[in-house]
């Protein structure tokens, strides 16, 4: 039973299950892997429409787009579920640049201490 401005109101069975009907009927968030998101993309491509392909697959016109505007950028990089990979390679020169930097800071502090007791300050 509803409230409405005090008065009681009640739902006939047939608005119940209705509602209940609707509530069934959400979509369930799904969650592609790169390599699905590629081949769905393909799939969609051999199709006669567009809109028969996202009907197919169950996808919305926007995300469509965005996969495909993803695509351009590259398949491992874009089309992952969250951020991009950094290369071995860029993660090993930050590193290095992480040391040097603490290298270049211990110096600059054993240069001013030796300034201070060279009373060259």
């Amino acid at each position: 039973m509803r409230q409405k401005w005090g008065k009681k109101v009640s739902r006939s069975k047939e608005a119940r299950n209705d509602m209940e009907k609707m509530q069934e009927a959400k979509k369930v968030r799904r969650i592609f892997t790169p390599e699905q998101k590629f081949e769905i993309l393909k799939d969609i491509e051999r199709v006669k429409t567009i809109k028969e392909g996202l009907a197919k697959h169950q996808l919305a016109q926007s995300l469509y787009h965005k996969w495909k505007r993803q695509l351009a950028v590259g398949v491992r990089a874009s089309l992952r579920n969250s951020r991009p990979l950094k290369p071995v390679d860029l993660k090993r020169l930050e590193a290095e640049n992480r040391k040097l930097k603490e290298v270049v800071l211990n110096q600059a502090l054993m240069i001013s201490e030796l300034k201070k007791e060279m009373n060259l300050d």
